[in-house]
Formats: structure tokens, sequence, C-alpha cells
């Protein structure tokens, strides 16, 4: 039987007058592999700096098995010297913990994917997902008793994602993830803490039994309120019969003394069934209320022709070729996810489709229809200096009075309370400012739908009501995503580009990686034959 780790009781934390978090108490078990979630801005992060001892409590404390345990924090966005090489930061960590080391950088560079060349790159040139890589393998030096991650998926691609998902189930010790890909922590989490400003709240399994546990729970309290509801409503119909009946007893009685008893009687009945009543009210719990997530309707697309994008012959290179060859159409009302490692091609694909870019093989036809709608990775075309409601005005040919009432109804939908409309864009966080570009794209009239990781720094519940929304989309959806779960559950069509290619495959995500899994035994079982 497992030991409890760390015990966290009562905790809470605060910045001058705003309390981020409150009564947070758990426990977490040698060896357990748990996901940390929660809304954007509910203090994740923050929770996680207090158990790694890089923030103190406001109040609360955090009890370990012994003063002897370790931990390993990766955060989100890890930090090394710019002219820093993975060769140097390992083996300055390997110097630092000395005997305490539990292998040499050597073997953590190749443990992690770091070849010769990579080895010895400044970190300023490292991908973000190398970046992930190195801190980690930094981390995994010491074996820490406790691993805190941070959203260790950023930047990973699947493959990444992947190995990513293999490293956490064999440590051998107990890891604490906060992560919005719902499709790791499927693989990874045995136990999801959901946080809120309240506390915590746990839920045995992974992703789904979190999703089916919570919902069943909370139609479990609705059930409860309803019938708690009904009761009164029937204590206080029975307590409005009997008043009646005694006045109308006491008016009868007059000085007759028999009766003047009876109706007395009646009036001490009444008032004990009062008295329950108040203990059924002061038992009773308010209506238990949705947790709070965006609304979001996509506007049925104005329709275009039958064949949407036709691609021949397609091909693109900058200092090395990126694919070549490329044959495909995209019709009206498929929904492609596009998917690859990092660095092949997905958002230079969305470019030469949309005529962004110019191919350096082949050709792209595009219906003269076509009225795209385009919310890019990096939020480009946002102007970080405009306010939140000029930002989204902004995008209106006019300004209309419909129009600004549109607007103003997105932004509430948006959850954007009215005293936040006239913050600078740049004051706002990254999963802010997505729901604002989804905001803007909303507002026109678009037939097709370009996004290209449009789930990035969106929190679990807005990924859900996004996914919802493309599901229900009727036009055609071309989308670039790491997310598999959306990528799943939402697109009908494959585009895969690998190896200076594009495949293209008419089915789901798993559906097509069954299938790619398929050729390559295939392909493995000619070569041992041969």
């Amino acid at each position: 039987m497992s030991q409890t780790l760390l015990r966290v009781t009562n905790l809470a934390k605060s910045f001058g007058w705003y309390t981020v978090f409150h009564n947070v108490n758990f426990i977490l078990s040698t060896g357990e592999k748990a996901a940390l979630v929660g809304p954007n801005g509910v203090g994740k992060s923050t929770l996680f700096r207090i158990l790694a001892g890089l923030d103190e409590p406001t109040f609360g404390s955090v009890t370990y098995l012994s003063d002897r345990v370790t931990c390993g924090y990766l955060p989100q966005y890890p930090e090394f010297g710019p002219a820093a090489t993975a060769v140097a930061v390992l083996s300055a960590e390997e110097a630092m913990l000395g005997a305490a080391a539990r292998a040499t950088a050597a073997e953590a560079l190749a443990r992690f994917g770091f070849s010769g060349a990579d080895a010895n790159l400044p970190a300023e040139h490292l991908s973000g997902g190398q970046k992930t890589r190195l801190a980690l393998a930094r981390i995994w030096l010491s074996l820490p008793d406790l691993l805190l991650l941070d959203e260790p998926t950023n930047h990973l691609d699947y493959e990444g994602i992947a190995w990513l998902e293999g490293f956490v189930r064999d440590y051998p010790h107990t890891v604490l993830v906060i992560s919005h890909d719902r499709y790791f922590l499927n693989q990874v989490a045995g136990r999801i803490l959901e946080l809120s400003p309240n506390g915590i709240t746990a839920y045995n399994g992974n992703y789904d039994n979190y999703r089916q546990q919570k919902e069943a729970a909370f139609q479990q309290q609705l059930r409860n309120y309803t019938n708690t509801q009904r009761e009164i409503k029937r204590i206080e119909a029975a307590i409005d019969r009997q008043m009646r009946w005694f006045l109308a007893a006491h008016r009868r009685a007059g000085q007759h003394d028999f009766y003047r008893s009876k109706a007395k009687k009646g009036a001490q009945r009444a008032k004990a069934t009062i008295k329950r009543l108040e203990r059924l009210k002061e038992r009773s719990v308010e209506k238990p209320k949705a947790q709070a997530a965006i609304s979001l309707q996509l506007d049925q697309e104005q329709r275009t022709g039958n064949r949407v994008f036709l691609a021949t012959d397609l091909g693109h290179a900058y200092s090395r070729p990126l694919f070549r060859h490329a044959d495909f159409a995209i019709l009206h009302g498929e929904k492609v996810g596009i998917i690859g490692p990092n660095g092949a091609g997905k958002t230079t694909l969305l470019r030469l489709l949309l005529g962004e870019e110019q191919p350096t093989w082949g050709n792209v036809w595009r219906t003269p229809s076509l009225r795209p709608g385009y919310l890019e990775q990096e939020m480009e075309s946002l102007d970080l200096s405009a306010t939140l409601l000029d930002g989204v005005l902004s995008l209106l040919p006019v300004r209309t009075p419909e129009g600004r009432q549109r607007t103003c109804y997105l932004l509430a939908s948006f959850l954007f309370p009215q005293e936040t409309w006239c913050k600078p864009l740049q004051a706002l966080s990254y999963g802010e400012r997505k729901r604002v570009a989804l905001i803007r794209l909303l507002l026109c009239g678009y037939n097709v739908l370009v996004l290209d990781e449009p789930t990035n720094h969106l929190d679990l519940p807005a990924r859900e009501k996004l996914e919802e929304a493309l599901r229900a989309y009727d036009g055609t959806i071309l989308v670039v995503s790491h997310d598999r779960y959306l990528i799943q559950n939402v697109c009908t069509k494959v585009l895969c580009i690998r190896d200076e290619r594009i495949e293209v495959y008419p089915g789901t995500f798993n559906e097509y990686m069954n299938w790619r899994r398929a050729q390559e035994a295939v392909r493995h079982s000619r070569q041992r034959t041969t």
C-alpha cells in the first residue's frame, strides 16, 4: 500500500486584497500520477510554486513525508542562459548534484534525444519542445521524489507528447501535472484534482472519468436541490392549510372550552410544522450552478462550391524542402485536420492554401466564392495597443448600433465583464487574447474556417465549447492542432505532413494512426523477410 508523500492543509493564497484560492486540502501518495486542472486564472501555477517551495502561502501548510523528500519543478517557460548549450546545462547540473546525481550528463543527453549537433546549440536556438526536454533532462538527473510539470505538452508535437506520456507513466516516483491536453491526461492521470477559488475536489480516474463523475455529481446535486424545494413547498402548503383551519376553528369555538382546546392543538401542530420547515431551510443548499463557460455558436456559412481547394503537384521549400508532389482536394463540408511534427510545414500549408504565400512547385486552385476566416497561431492580427472593445469593433466595415450590440453580446458570452472592455489587449492573458481572436472570427460572415492551433492557451471548459461548436458547424474547416482530442472528435479527414510528403487519409485521427501503424508493421515485415 502506498504511503502519503505530502499533505496540503487549509492552504490559501492572496495578493493584497485579492484571494486567489483558499481552503485547499489534498494528499499525494508515493508513486501516484495525478493531474491538477481548473480554469485559467484560478491559481494552478501559483499552487505549484508553493509546493515547490518557491512561494509562500498566505495561510495553511504543506507537509512532506520526511525532510529527505526532493521536488523537481518544470515551469511553463523553462529558462536557460542564452548562450548555454544542452551539454553545458546538464554538465553543470551533474557537477552541482555531485554524488546525488542519478546519472551522467552524457546519459541524460542520449535519453532525452539530444544528438551531437543539438547538444551544442545555444539555448536561444532551441525549439520550444527542445527546451522542455532539456528542462526535464536537468530534473531527471536528480530523480526527485515529486515531479511537478506545468503544461509540459506546450510546444511538443505528437511524437514529443507520445514520448512524454511514456516518460510520465514510467517515472518511478510521484508526478503531479498541470495540462489542458485532454488526450494526454487520459493517458497518464490516475486521479484528477480540480482547483477552484474555494478549494480542491478530487476525482479518481483519468480525464474522461473526471468529466463523467463531475457531471453525475452535478446532476445529483440538482436532484437533491429540486427534491428539497419540492418538500419545502409541500410543507408551506401544509402550514397554510393548518393555519387557515386554526383561524376558522378559533372563530367557531367562541367560549366553548372543548373547541377552543381543539383549535389550540391545531395551532401547536402548525407551529411544529413551521419549525420543521425552518430546519429544512437551514439544511438546504443553494441551487447548484454549472461552471461558467464561454457561449460559442458559429453562424452557418454561406455556401461555397462543392470543391473549395485543389492542390496539384504542390510543394514548398525554404532552406530545405518541406513537402513536394502533393495532390489533394478539400470539398465543401469537410473538416480537415492537418498534423505533423514541429517544423514539418503545417502553418506554411495553410498560408499556401489561402494564397498568403506562393508555392515553390505546383499550384493551388481556390473556389471564387471563398471567404476564409483565418485564426493565426500567434494572433498577429491583434492590435495590442487597442482596447478590448475597439480591437473587436475594428473588424466591422461600418460601426452600426447593431454591430456594436452584437459585439457587446459576444464579449459577454465569452466571459468578458463590461468593466474589462476598456483594458488594452496587451494587458490580457494569452488565453483571453485567444478568446478575443475567436470573437473576431464570429463577427464576419466567413464560409471557410482556417484555424491554426485554436486551443492554445484555452482552458478545458473553453476547449470543450469550441469543440462542440466546430462539430455543429456545417461548413468547411481546416485546423492545425496538437490537441489530439480536438482532432479526433471534430475532423473527418487527415492531412499528415511527414518525410517531405503529404499523406491524405479519409477518416478520423485514430483511424489514420491505426492505418499508419499497420503500414509500418507491413514494411517492417518485408524488411525482415529480405
